[in-house]
Formats: C-alpha cells, structure tokens, sequence
C-alpha cells in the first residue's frame, strides 16, 4: 500500500498514522536499516522494518539540505519526521521557487536529514511478500 505525504499540513508529523488500512509507527515500531541517495535519479529513499512489516519513504526530486550522522553512534530510530518551513532571505517559506517542499528527519541524539523534495510516497508491505 502508497500513501503519498507531500502535502502533509505543516508540522503535523509523520512518524505514525495510517497507510491504506495498516497503521504504522516509525518512532516506537521500526527500525530504520537503510539510506540511499541517487544523485542520478535525485531520489532518496529510508528504509524501515519491524518483525512483521517493511516501509520505504521515498523522495522524489529530492536534493539534501543537511546530511548529519555520526557513524560510530548507530541511532536507527526516527524522532521527528515532518514538512516544515524554512529560512531564505530573512523569511520563512514552505516551497521553493522549484515547487519543492521542505521536510525534517531527526533521529535518536543529533542525527538529521534536511531533504528538498518535490514528492514524499510512503509504502507499506509485509517482509514476507
């Protein structure tokens, strides 16, 4: 099952809630076990899974703003997902001039993603299917 979350209302998070008729909960349910990013294809991809379940949050047309993981410190549990705002020219805005929205991801102590995307999709399967 896809959900698509681009246009997600402001600050309302990410973290849980319902993908067709399954809910989900990255925070306390999942593990994230995978980033990617294709320059080529301007997309990427975070990887989840839990005993029974797999989600992949996918950003379309996506460009990093921030990249910040400390690799000695495995932290695979996601704190904070969600579109936001952000700062150019001294004002706060919620879209580029290239239609790209603005979405923060902080994992456990200071890891973070600032990722610039077009599109957020969010698919849920079971690990055995």
């Amino acid at each position: 099952m896809k959900k698509d979350v681009t246009h997600t209302i402001l600050f309302d998070t990410l973290l849980s809630g319902e993908i067709g008729d399954m809910y989900y909960d990255l925070h306390n349910d999942f593990e994230c076990i995978r980033i990617s990013y294709s320059l080529l294809e301007k997309k990427l991809e975070l990887r989840f899974t839990n005993d029974d379940d797999r989600i992949i949050v996918t950003f379309y047309d996506a460009r990093l703003g921030v990249c910040s993981f400390h690799p000695t410190q495995p932290r695979s549990t996601l704190d904070l997902f969600h579109r936001g705002r952000f700062e150019m020219n001294n004002n706060l805005h919620e879209m580029t001039s290239r239609g790209e929205y603005y979405y923060c991801l902080s994992f456990m102590e200071t890891d973070k993603l600032e990722v610039f995307a077009r599109q957020v999709v969010m698919e849920m399967s079971r690990l055995n299917s």
